[in-house]
């Protein structure tokens, strides 16, 4: 997002850049360039080369592969203020994933040479990637254990209760204030699309769950968290 002021990038929305300096952060805004995705358009591609560093202004992407079997499989998504290819620049081997835009998107890019250049010199700034690192590799774990250990439905509610945030609407309540598509969902669980809809009709149904537009909100928190880690059905 632009200044009107100063023609500068805000980053204040950017943890990791937050361990900058401000002397840093000014010579970040002479080294990085603006690249803006519509919905749907590859960012980064599988085996490539290019070892660049991307930082969300706004909009959100997903980090995805595929199956032996060729079906989609999302490994994670990436929302403002997240940070993707930073494994390339960090290991200099090949991309190791695709990274689409969900929506329509601004990310800001760096060089490897740059973004490794910060790591050696600023410790602080090392330690918000690293602790950034470990926390994508904890998600992936429990991504992983979902798939393979939890029932459809299960993967469902979980991925629900994952993405939902208290509103300020009401106390105690939840939503998702903007869902993925079906299908992009569907690639984040691991399903078809077509059991994913009709897992959240099942929900809806239930009265667990209210789908409004792009948003979703949970009416009954308890009972999908139930449906979520109980006993399986």
């Amino acid at each position: 997002m632009l200044s009107s002021e100063t023609g500068k990038y805000d980053f204040t929305r950017i943890e990791v850049l937050s361990y900058l300096s401000d002397q840093e952060l000014a010579m970040f805004q002479e080294q990085c360039a603006a690249c803006v995705f519509s919905a749907g358009n590859v960012i980064v591609s599988r085996e490539e080369r290019d070892q660049s560093v991307y930082f969300i202004m706004y909009g959100r992407v997903h980090i995805l592969n595929y199956s032996c079997a060729g079906r989609i499989v999302t490994y994670s998504s990436v929302v403002e203020g997240g940070m993707f290819g930073e494994m390339a620049a960090i290991d200099g081997l090949p991309r190791s994933a695709w990274v689409c835009a969900v929506n329509d998107c601004m990310v800001i890019k760096i060089s490897k040479e740059i973004f490794l250049s910060y790591l050696q010199k600023n410790p602080a700034f090392s330690m918000a990637v690293m602790r950034k690192l470990s926390k994508n590799l904890r998600e992936l774990d429990e991504r992983l254990v979902n798939v393979l250990s939890m029932r459809a439905e299960q993967r469902v509610c979980v991925e629900i209760i994952s993405m939902a945030k208290p509103t300020s609407v009401k106390s105690g309540f939840y939503c998702v204030v903007e869902m993925p598509t079906q299908s992009n969902f569907a690639n984040l669980v691991g399903l078809s699309r077509e059991t994913v809809s009709r897992i959240l009709s099942r929900l809806r149904s239930d009265g667990l769950i209210k789908i409004s537009g792009n948003g979703l909100d949970i009416l009954d928190r308890k009972g999908l968290e139930n449906r979520a880690f109980g006993q399986p059905f």
